[in-house]
């Protein structure tokens, strides 16, 4: 199987047709938002990004993870293939010869050199060096694809989401990415290349059964979500902070006069906000529980061997000259109990 290349590497949000294409279909970043499971992102939100081709702004941490992209794949590469067996190539925008309308860019391919010409894109010829038969015209010295990088730069001071280097514990949400690039580049391994707090990991992830299966629901997902988009059929409201950004994008005046609503909305939000008054209460008394545990020995509460909640404390930084002079300690200091991701600890 061979993905379908819309898009050479080096093209990207600056070319109004890379915009174009990524909102008629799902991509790989957008497909754990399809599935509800994206930090940044909503059903609700997304359809309404490509219905009206909104574009996300950019920021100080998207800004950041741009300019140390080729350091992390860097690093990646001499750590991990320093033999040089591999060659690392920049991707564009592809799509999945069966499935049009599933998108991925990953960071970098992996591909093999080609066992003809070493790599080199050349021939032993008659009286001189020939291009080698065997190479594509367009990427000489190239063999067969097997595997794709994809590079992560983690802001959070604690590796929230991420397990152990080496194994394929990453967050859900890019765990979800790294599945739709696969598939759709038709590759059975992903590598990870992450830079945090402390240095660079690497994780690996393998089409094996279990991905397959959560492929089998992803595809589906992205499939119905893309029949949504051509029948403006739009996703249902839930409570994720994108939806309610995307409501206040797409209703931005303030009218005047009164909407009824019916006794069930009005009772459902009467007590959800008591409910969440009083789980605030709930979580403030065992999280005091804990620290009460942890004293000042401990950093981390364990139920058996799993993780309850570590603790975390470090100086917030700040470039706001009117701030620092506001404060008289120096920089003001986070002190954070960090859960664990258990599904239950009976």
């Amino acid at each position: 199987m061979t993905a379908i290349e819309l898009l050479p590497p080096g093209t990207g949000p600056h070319d109004e047709r890379w915009h174009q294409l990524r909102r008629e279909g799902v991509t790989a970043s957008e497909i754990a938002a399809v599935m509800g499971l994206s930090r940044w992102a909503s059903p609700f939100s997304l359809y309404w990004q490509k219905v009206n081709a909104w574009t996300t702004g950019d920021n100080e941490h998207m800004s950041n993870g741009r300019h140390l992209e080729s350091a992390i794949a860097d690093w990646w590469m001499a750590s991990h293939d320093p033999l040089e067996n591999l060659v690392a190539a920049p991707a564009g925008l592809y799509a999945h010869p069966d499935r049009p309308w599933q998108l991925a860019t990953p960071d970098r391919l992996l591909y093999l050199p080609c066992a003809e010409c070493d790599g080199s894109g050349l021939v032993d010829g008659v009286d001189a060096f020939a291009i080698c038969p065997d190479c594509d015209l367009d990427k000489p010295g190239i063999g067969p694809l097997v595997a794709l990088l994809e590079v992560k730069w983690v802001a959070s001071a604690t590796w929230e989401g991420w397990g152990e280097p080496g194994t394929d514990d990453i967050p859900v949400y890019y765990r979800a990415q790294v599945l739709w690039q696969a598939d759709v580049l038709g590759a059975s391994t992903v590598y990870i290349a992450a830079l945090g707090p402390g240095g660079f990991r690497s994780y690996t992830v393998h089409i094996d059964e279990r991905a397959e299966e959560d492929l089998r629901m992803m595809r589906g997902a992205g499939q119905d979500f893309h029949r949504r988009l051509a029948e403006g059929d739009i996703p249902d409201l839930d409570g994720h902070d994108a939806t309610l950004s995307a409501l206040s994008r797409l209703h931005p005046a303030v009218g005047e006069g009164d909407v009824q609503v019916f006794v069930d909305l009005a009772e459902r939000y009467r007590q959800a906000r008591a409910d969440r008054d009083e789980a605030k209460t709930r979580v403030a008394e065992c999280e005091a529980e804990i620290r009460a545990a942890l004293g000042s020995e401990f950093n981390r509460a364990m139920c058996g061997k799993k993780l309850v909640a570590s603790r975390s404390v470090f100086e917030r930084t700040s470039t706001d000259e009117d701030e620092l002079l506001a404060i008289d300690d120096g920089y003001p200091t986070t002190d954070r109990l960090n859960p664990g991701r258990a599904g239950s600890y009976a």
